[in-house]
């Protein structure tokens, strides 16, 4: 009985630390409701950049930073190739982990093991999800049976993306009545992805840019 009220105790625990992922989210959106102002572009780009390095100063790959940041391996190397500022920010975060011997290759970081969890919250079988943060499947076999509380921590992810697919399906609406689109009211301020800027320049509409402006905030949590 104390040992089925200690497991009881532990999922609950990490349920509860599974949950705290969505959070974010939810605290950007209240703090933009209290600016009284719509999204801005560059605000919403600026801050992924910085999730990516963030990412990269705790030892993430460059896969690991883009789903941290919330978007596409392409779109986070596309950045890399347009933004020299960002390189620079993302090298020099690349060289403070590796001097400081941050590699989640051969000791899992926090940052390693969020992004593993989110990856599975989010839908991703978790090899494919250890491998954004460059563990291989050993390693990660390793760790779950070294610390029981990572194995429930998983759990808890399978759990919440279970209850993410529990909706089911969404319905296609009928022929005769299309959806009406829903728009979202977005200041277009960022240099990078602006149709206002010179040809040839970061703005040119170029298919590479076109489609970046289009999937430049796409999650790339990995595949099944």
């Amino acid at each position: 009985m104390q040992g089925k009220r200690h497991h009881t105790r532990q999922e609950d625990w990490a349920d509860e630390v599974v949950a705290w992922f969505g959070c974010q989210e939810e605290t950007e959106r209240a703090l933009r409701e209290a600016l009284h102002r719509p999204p801005s572009q560059r605000e919403e780009t600026v801050a992924r950049m910085a999730d990516a390095v963030r990412g990269a100063a705790q030892g993430l790959t460059i896969p690991g930073c883009a789903a941290v940041a919330g978007v596409a391996e392409r779109t986070m190397r596309e950045w890399l190739a347009m933004d020299a500022s960002f390189a620079a920010a993302v090298r020099a975060a690349q060289g403070l982990a590796e001097a400081h011997g941050l590699d989640p290759r051969t000791a899992p970081t926090p940052a390693a093991l969020q992004l593993v969890l989110n990856a599975i919250r989010k839908g991703a079988a978790w090899p494919a999800a250890a491998g954004l943060a460059g563990i291989s499947v050993r390693g990660f076999n390793r760790l779950r049976s070294e610390a029981p509380l990572v194995g429930a921590l998983v759990a808890a992810a399978q759990r919440a993306r279970s209850v993410r697919s529990a909706a089911g399906p969404r319905r296609t609406p009928p022929a005769s009545k299309p959806r009406r689109p829903g728009y979202r009211i977005v200041v277009l301020d960022d240099p990078l992805f602006s149709p206002c800027a010179p040809p040839g320049g970061a703005g040119d509409d170029s298919p590479t840019t076109a489609r970046q402006r289009s999937e430049h905030y796409e999650a790339a949590p990995g595949p099944e």
